[in-house]
């Protein structure tokens, strides 16, 4: 019975480090500030699967004429993984990731190059990659705080009224959460 209840103790140990949600109250990318939520699964000591989702508020865009017009938010996906060279057991923890880049969401365009044309909204659709630096920080054996910074490169960012092209991304973002 005692080896019974040491087994469950120490599975119960290690399950506790197996998974952690995170919740991010305020970061920024290129388009505006996000707040987001956060799924870890480590799959070892060295290597997890992360799957973040971001909301995406964009600020008013201003034009020339003066109309401001509110954008409305968009949406990021960014699954990837992170590699920990030290071990995920220290308190203090840095990581290094590639994360795929998945954005949607709605955008005004001018219609026209001339001076007065009039604002449409059009669905907008980015696709890329990125590396991210993460640098968590273990509060106690369940509570985790963390900042990451994230730059990389958007293959497909277009619309009905953009043509695609080139650009890049960058996110930096805080955390904090819960591991189980």
């Amino acid at each position: 019975m005692k080896k019974l209840f040491f087994c469950l103790l120490i599975s119960t140990g290690l399950m506790a480090q197996s998974n952690a949600i995170r919740f991010s109250p305020i970061g920024v990318n290129e388009i505006g500030a996000t707040v987001g939520l956060t799924y870890e699964r480590f799959l070892s000591q060295k290597l997890s699967l992360v799957f973040p989702l971001d909301v995406v508020f964009r600020q008013h865009d201003n034009y020339w004429n003066g109309d401001q017009l509110s954008s409305p938010a968009y949406f990021y996906f960014t699954p990837g993984f992170k590699f920990y060279p030290a071990s995920v057991d220290r308190p203090v923890k840095y990581a290094i990731g590639a994360n795929a880049v998945i954005g949607a969401g709605q955008r005004y365009y001018s219609v026209d190059s001339y001076y007065n044309s009039p604002y449409v909204k059009a669905n907008n659709t980015r696709l890329g990659i990125m590396v991210t630096n993460y640098v968590n920080f273990d509060i106690t054996s369940r509570f985790t705080m963390g900042i990451n910074f994230g730059l990389g490169l958007l293959y497909v960012d277009q619309s009905k009224y953009k043509n695609n092209d080139l650009n890049g991304t960058v996110q930096l973002g805080t955390n904090f959460g819960f591991k189980f």
